[in-house]
C-alpha cells in the first residue's frame, strides 16, 4: 500500500516537473519571437505596448504589418500568461 502511494506521489511530481519544463521551455520561445519584433521595429515589447494601445501607433492599413503587430500583441499577453503560471506554481510550492 506504502508503495503504491509513493509511486502516486512521485509520477505527480514528475507530471508537475514535466509541466514546469513546458512552461519554462514556452516563455523561452516566446521571448526570443519577441526579440524578433523588437528587433525588427527597433523597439521593446514594453514600448510598442503602450504605443499600440494609446494609438500612438495607429492601425496599419497593410494587412501584413497588421498581422504583425496582432502576432506581437498576442506574444507579449502569451509571455504574461505563462509567466503568472510560473509564479502560480512557485506559490503551491512553497505552500507545499
Amino acid at each position: 500500500m506504502l508503495i503504491q502511494k509513493n509511486q502516486r506521489i512521485s509520477m505527480t511530481l514528475i507530471e508537475e516537473i514535466d509541466i514546469i519544463k513546458k512552461k519554462i521551455d514556452l516563455r523561452e520561445w516566446v521571448l526570443e519571437e519577441l526579440t524578433i519584433f523588437e528587433s525588427k521595429y527597433g523597439m521593446t515589447t514594453k514600448e510598442f505596448k503602450e504605443k499600440w494601445v494609446s494609438n500612438e501607433i495607429p492601425e496599419p492599413e497593410d494587412h501584413k504589418l497588421l498581422e504583425e503587430f496582432l502576432e506581437w500583441e498576442g506574444l507579449s499577453e502569451s509571455l504574461q500568461n505563462v509567466e503568472n503560471e510560473l509564479k502560480e506554481i512557485e506559490k503551491r510550492i512553497k505552500e507545499s
